[in-house]
């Protein structure tokens, strides 16, 4: 049996490690070979925040290569959702501006339509006072105090009318704000964006669900205006009216029919019927106005029995009759009801211009024995 000594053991290990180290080498790159797998690479870094897909954008750091995403959060990163956020953002500060600018231009409005509300009030206050403390019929300085009235009146409906064109504006800009929250509300499904960007479009989001209610309240705020100038214009240029009849006279007669006692709701047409009415002695006048003389003054008298009648019967309608002689010759009947009708359609547009309409009057003609000189008589129908 041969002896072992280390001198001899030494170079057998070295050897069988040599060996058994070929062999190993051997077999990985058999199985590698075989079964195709890929070498598998350690390394110390560690990987990255925000790994792409194929197919994805590639991702531009501010300033730095895509080699060096290490080390960067993922604020610094620009996605299309990125540049679709700042995009809409610009669009919704474009919005906030126009939005900005609408309320100012209605306060505009509003302080212009308050002062000449407030200058038309004064002239109509000063003619009711000298009105009311007596005045000559037709006085020159009413006359141009009503010119002046009227002209801020007129103002009134310009402004009324700049509304308008707000209320069309702030529509069409409400419009655009859907739009915008639309757009930001599809962002949301845009692939390739980091935490970051969402959490900017919900800002953004809510800032434009802010316009959109500011915006509805300024449609609400015009919309009110524009029904509360439409209205007392409506009432202030039949009160207007009313007053130049009044400025005409030299009396004090008030506020247009029409505004303070009725509404206007009334479809019957006015008829002009032949000298065939009912006999006036069959019924009780409410006014009986009797032209036996030149210039007349019966405006206030009409003005007074018409507004108590209506205050009993707002809906109420009126007979007015032309009423002439019956005695004479034909030609003189046929001039004294050439007389009444006269007299009767200057009683009737005495009426229309203190606001009551001309479809809650009938106009007839009748004679009769008990008159001498034309009348006229108005009834309730």
């Amino acid at each position: 049996m041969p002896t072992v000594t280390f001198r001899t053991l030494l170079p057998a290990c070295a050897l069988a490690m040599m060996l058994s180290a070929c062999h190993t080498d051997g077999h990985s790159s058999q199985t590698s070979s075989g079964n195709r797998m890929p070498g598998l690479v350690v390394s110390s870094e560690p990987p990255p925040e925000v790994i792409y897909r194929r197919g994805s954008r590639d991702t531009v750091l501010a300033g730095q290569e895509s080699s060096a995403l290490r080390g960067y959060s993922s604020q610094n990163i620009e996605t299309l959702v990125t540049r679709k956020v700042a995009e809409l953002r610009r669009d919704l500060d474009s919005l906030k501006r126009s939005t900005n600018g609408y309320g100012d231009r209605l306060k505009t409005l509003q302080v212009k339509s308050d002062a000449a509300a407030a200058q038309y009030y004064e002239q109509v206050a000063t003619i009711n006072t000298e009105l009311q403390a007596g005045s000559t019929p037709g006085n020159p300085v009413l006359v141009e105090r009503w010119n002046t009235a009227q002209e801020r009146l007129e103002s009134l409906s310009q402004n009324a009318a700049h509304l308008n064109g707000l209320a069309t504006d702030l529509a069409n800009e409400a419009s655009k704000a859907s739009y915008l929250q639309e757009n930001v509300r599809a962002a949301y499904g845009l692939s390739g964006a980091v935490k970051e960007d969402h959490v900017k479009l919900r800002a953004l989001e809510d800032e434009v669900n802010q316009n959109i209610v500011t915006l509805n309240r300024l449609l609400t705020s015009t919309s009110d205006e524009i029904n509360r100038r439409q209205a007392y214009l409506r009432t202030e240029k039949l009160n207007l009216q009313t007053m130049s009849l009044a400025v005409a006279n030299g009396e004090l007669y008030g506020q247009n029919l029409s505004n303070s006692l009725f509404k206007r709701a009334t479809q019957e047409a006015t008829t002009f019927s032949a000298p065939a009415a009912q006999n006036p002695a069959s019924r009780r006048p409410l006014v009986i106005i009797r032209f036996d003389r030149s210039n007349v003054n019966y405006e206030q008298q009409l003005y007074t029995a018409v507004g108590q009648a209506l205050e009993k019967y707002p809906a109420a309608k009126f007979d007015l009759v032309a009423v002439s002689p019956s005695q004479g010759n034909a030609a003189e009947m046929a001039l004294a009801s050439t007389e009444a009708r006269k007299n009767g359609e200057n009683v009737l547009r005495s009426l229309t211009q203190m606001g009551l309409p001309l479809e809650r009057v009938r106009l007839n003609a009748a004679n009769s024995s008990g008159v001498r000189n034309s009348e006229v008589h108005l009834y309730l129908q």
